[in-house]
């Protein structure tokens, strides 16, 4: 063997367990999983007093998508989150003013009932002059989740998200689903 494919040999077992020696590391968990709960994907809003009907619609939101990264912190034993979260929302006929408010929840189960496994974030429509439709992409959402030191448990902290909603509002979307 000459002496360049020694080097090449020594340099490639060296890699080899070197790459090995990285397996050694606990790998960081993946995040947990994330999704949007059908039965607050959606608000219709109906003026008080006002037939349930397209007329007495005053606002229409969906919550159309979210986008986001997490880290471990295993020093703190908790999952970092910074969520995206993009609502559409399209003024109703019985609208006054150009102005409405909605809110949407982060909710992690595991932590049900204590105060922090749900968190809801108020999110003011501006629609202006001349505006029937909004999309709202919301970035300002970090949210950290304390998990405990064993994280090979992972699947127990499922992350829901959904439009904050009425009783009547959410009833209202159990009927439509329901009664197409």
């Amino acid at each position: 063997m000459t002496f360049a494919l020694r080097c090449v040999a020594l340099l490639s077992s060296l890699l080899a367990l070197s790459a090995c020696k990285s397996f050694d590391k606990e790998e960081p968990p993946p995040c947990p999983h994330v999704s949007i709960l059908a039965d607050s994907a959606s608000l219709t809003r109906f003026a008080p007093g006002a037939a349930q009907d397209d007329k007495g619609t005053v606002l229409k939101a969906e919550l159309t998508s979210f986008h986001g990264s997490c880290s471990y912190d295993a020093d703190e034993h908790r999952m970092n989150f910074e969520l995206n979260i993009g609502i559409d929302a399209k003024r109703g006929p019985a609208m006054t003013g150009d102005h409405a408010d909605v809110a949407y929840y982060v909710a992690v189960p595991a932590f049900y009932p204590a105060p922090f496994g749900k968190e809801v974030f108020p999110l003011p429509l501006n629609f202006g002059e001349g505006k029937d439709r909004l999309h709202i992409t919301d970035d300002t959402l970090h949210i950290a989740i304390p998990m405990g030191a064993d994280i090979k448990e992972l699947n127990k902290y499922e992350v829901f998200l959904g439009l904050q909603l009425t009783p009547d509002e959410l009833s209202h979307n159990r009927e439509k689903r329901n009664h197409p």
